[in-house]
Formats: C-alpha cells, sequence, structure tokens
C-alpha cells in the first residue's frame, strides 16, 4: 500500500490541512510558523504509533476550554 494524501485536523497550528506526497520526495516549503515542524510530529505520531507523547499543547488552544469540560467530566 502507498500513502499518497495525508489530512490532518486540529494538530497544533494546522487547523486542517492536505498533503499530497510524491512518489520520490515531498518538500515542505513555508514562512517560519507556518505549520511545517507540526504536519512533520503528526507524521512521526501516526507512523510511529506512540499516542502516548501527546500533550495538550498539541490541540489548538480553541479547543483547551472544551478538553478541561471533558476530562472534569470523568472526575464526577
Amino acid at each position: 500500500m502507498k500513502i499518497s494524501n495525508i489530512r490532518i485536523k486540529n494538530f497544533r497550528k494546522l487547523k486542517s490541512c492536505s498533503i499530497n506526497l510524491s512518489n520520490k520526495e515531498t518538500l515542505f516549503v513555508g514562512a517560519n510558523n507556518s505549520g511545517k515542524t507540526s504536519a512533520m510530529h503528526a507524521l512521526m505520531f501516526f507512523l510511529g504509533n506512540n499516542h502516548s507523547n501527546f500533550r495538550i499543547t498539541d490541540f489548538p488552544m480553541d479547543y483547551w476550554n472544551d478538553l478541561d469540560r471533558i476530562g472534569e467530566s470523568w472526575i464526577e
């Protein structure tokens, strides 16, 4: 199986992005603070199957209040 496209949603700076992968090489090019490193970390989490390294800062700040509410509901 060959992965030709990756979609990343709600990970760090990436609200929603799609990455088309080339048959040979894929380069990430963009301005500083545009999400290149976030995309690479998402790929590493996915390919390495190491979900235990996820942190609250891996989710966009827009969702932190929702995550807090979910966590509080588990305590009750």
